[in-house]
Formats: C-alpha cells, sequence, structure tokens
C-alpha cells in the first residue's frame, strides 16, 4: 500500500551555511538587522525591523534608510555621515534618537559595517539597531533626580552659613564676657556651643565644596601639574611646617584638565598624607607620575598610619570615617571630593595600604593628545 509523503524537518546539519544564516537573521526579534546599498537605499529586512521600529518587508525595502531617523537627525545628514565613515573605517557606531513607523522616537544603539565583494568592491553596509529607550529613560531621571539633590546640597549649604556664622560669633562673645564669671558648668557649656559650631561650620564647608563640583562649569585648558601641585603645597605650608613634613614629587605632565580643581586635588590628597601621620614619625610625601597606556597615573605615597585594604572603597564616599573626629579631626568628606574632580576629568581613583605601612592613592588622567613633561626638575629636597 502506498504510503503518502510526509514533510520532514531538514536536519540541521544538511542546511547550506547560507540558509542557515538567513534563517538566523530573518527570524531574530530582538535585533533591527538589515542591508543597505551603496546609495542608501534599505535592501534586506529581518523581523526585527517590523517589532522593534514597525515596518513590514514590503513597506520597508527600496526606501531610504534616513528615514528612521529624528527630522533634525535627516537634516544633519547622519545617516550619510554613518555610511562614509563605515566606507573609510570599516565600520561605524552610533547611539541616537530615531523614529518608529508610527513617527515616535525611540533611542537606539547602531553599528553599521561596510560590505564588500571578494575584489574589495564597496556593495552595501550591515546595521543593527538595539532598543535603548528604557535604559537612557532611566539614565536621565537619575541624572534629573541627582541634579536635583546636588542643587538642594549646594543651596542648604549655602544659606546655612550665614546662621552658622551668627551662632559661632556670639557664643564667642558670651564667651569672652563670661568666662569665670559663672560656674565651671557654664564654661563647659560655651567650649561645647564653640566647638559645634566650629565643626558645623567646617561641614557645612565641605559640603558647599562638594556640591560646586557638579554646579560649576568645567574649565579644561592645557595646565602644567607640577604649577597645580605647587599651588597646593603654598595652601598646604602651615601644616607642611608644624608636621616637619617632607614632600618631594616627580616632574609632571601637561594635560588638559580644570586647574582649580587639579589644585583641591593635591591639596586634599597631600593633606590626607600629613594629617594621618606617625605620632614619632615626621610626614615623608612623594608625588610621583607614570603615563601608561592612553592615561597618565599619578601616585601619592607616605609613610602613614595606614589602614586596613578591606575599606580600600569605602573611603571615599561621603561621611565614612576610619577614625573618630577627637583622633583625627575632619568631616569624611574630603576623599569624596577627589573621587569627584577625578571622575569630572575622565579619570579613576584608588588607595593602595597596610596598616603601619603607611598609604598609596593613585589617579588616573587622559593623556588625550601626547604633551611633554613640564621642565621643572625633580624636587629631592624637603619643601622649606
Amino acid at each position: 500500500m502506498h504510503q503518502p509523503a510526509v514533510n520532514r524537518p531538514v536536519p540541521l546539519a544538511e542546511l547550506q551555511a547560507a540558509d542557515l544564516y538567513r534563517m538566523q537573521v530573518t527570524d531574530l526579534r530582538g535585533y533591527a538587522m538589515f542591508m543597505i546599498d551603496p546609495e542608501g537605499i534599505l535592501a534586506s529586512w529581518n523581523a526585527g525591523v517590523e517589532q522593534l521600529i514597525g515596518y513590514s518587508e514590503q513597506e520597508w525595502i527600496g526606501r531610504p534608510a534616513s528615514m528612521i531617523f529624528t527630522p533634525a537627525e535627516r537634516a544633519a545628514e547622519v545617516c550619510e555621515s554613518e555610511m562614509r565613515l563605515a566606507q573609510e573605517t570599516g565600520s561605524a557606531t552610533d547611539i541616537r534618537w530615531h523614529r518608529h513607523k508610527d513617527g515616535s522616537e525611540f533611542f537606539a544603539n547602531g553599528f553599521m559595517n561596510a560590505v564588500r565583494d571578494e575584489q574589495g568592491t564597496l556593495i552595501g553596509y550591515a546595521k543593527i539597531l538595539t532598543d535603548e529607550t528604557a535604559r537612557k529613560q532611566l539614565q536621565d531621571a537619575l541624572t534629573e533626580s541627582n541634579s536635583a539633590l546636588e542643587q538642594f546640597a549646594y543651596v542648604a549649604s549655602h544659606d546655612l552659613q550665614e546662621p552658622l556664622r551668627t551662632m559661632s560669633a556670639f557664643s564667642q562673645l558670651l564667651a569672652n564676657k563670661y568666662r569665670g564669671k559663672l560656674d565651671s558648668d557654664a564654661d563647659q557649656f560655651l567650649d561645647f556651643l564653640i566647638s559645634a559650631s566650629a565643626r558645623m561650620s567646617t561641614l557645612v564647608k565641605d559640603l558647599l565644596a562638594y556640591a560646586r563640583l557638579t554646579t560649576e562649569e568645567e574649565r579644561p585648558s592645557s595646565v602644567a601639574l607640577d604649577e597645580d601641585l605647587e599651588a597646593a603645597l603654598t595652601h598646604l605650608d602651615q601644616a607642611i611646617k608644624e608636621s616637619g613634613a617632607s614632600v618631594t614629587h616627580d616632574p609632571m605632565p601637561t594635560l588638559q584638565v580644570d586647574r582649580g580643581q587639579m589644585v583641591r586635588l593635591f591639596q586634599n590628597l597631600v593633606g590626607n598624607a600629613i594629617k594621618y601621620r606617625k605620632p614619632d614619625q615626621s610626614p615623608k610625601v612623594h608625588i610621583s607620575a607614570e603615563q601608561k597606556g592612553t592615561e597618565w597615573v599619578i601616585s601619592i605615597r607616605d609613610n602613614g598610619i595606614g589602614f586596613d585594604p578591606k575599606y580600600a572603597s569605602k573611603i571615599f564616599e561621603p561621611f565614612k570615617r576610619l577614625h573618630s573626629a577627637e583622633e583625627y579631626p575632619g568631616t569624611g568628606v574630603g576623599l569624596a571630593i577627589c573621587r569627584r574632580i577625578v571622575q569630572a576629568q575622565r579619570g579613576r581613583i584608588w588607595a593602595e595600604s597596610r596598616p603601619g605601612e603607611g598609604t598609596t592613592f593613585c589617579f588616573t588622567l587622559p593623556v588625550d593628545s601626547p604633551q611633554p613633561l613640564s621642565h621643572t626638575p625633580p624636587i629631592d629636597s624637603p619643601r622649606p
């Protein structure tokens, strides 16, 4: 008896590589994948195009690839620029706003690759788009929230300074007029009030400095870090003399950075090294610079008390202190400011330490363009 023909699936191993690839690309729905001919006309389609952008195969093929860009991007000929870049360099990447078929916009990460035949002749461009709208919206919301919080911190800390100055001034007047005229408890209470006012004033100033890092406009310029370091050491002159510190440094590079922030960064880090010194030793601090690939690594090494390596990341968080204010005065904001400064300059910062063995703070700054070392020679003698 004759058996009817049965349609059996073709084993995967028997499929030609080209057929298998075509099936994968056509049915892959998480990505919009398509080809563009050398004139910028859409030449192929996969299911991801309809899912992400909204066009069917019949509506898609034969239309200009620029149609999915926003009007502003079309006016700027962004699609044409991408094709030229891919033709010249082999590929082009972008992340920008595009348009759905219904006119609504979506934020997408795109990769375009130039396609050539065996003779090297350009036959078109392959492009992949992935939807990043949700991540973009979350990022924008977080940025807006952080900006609002930073602005609030700036305004609050700025407005707190005046009442604090008044409280501190009148506390000092009371102490000058009535100390010794009342009982011992009153004198002690006045001392507590003056001390608390001073600590609060310092905290408010540090918070204001922290908030200003994002509210101030960046002023990048070509800066010789030797000059910024010397300016920072001038600000620390009194602390250096009182502690008997020896501060030396190698030649520093000239980079495109914010000069004011660099002075503050060096002042905080060198000041930190002087503060956390061993009771029986004068501080020794050395600042070095080494170029590694596309970045400079600046290191500030000291012979201080050090700390447990498990706290190496926590010390850069605001108000994270490893010692009491009685042992080492401060607000716990200084290193958080350092991290914000370095991040604003597109760098990284970290610390290496062990208890009793000193600490090395390191931060990176991008090279951007090759810059010679400044001509200041190494300083081998202690700063006077």
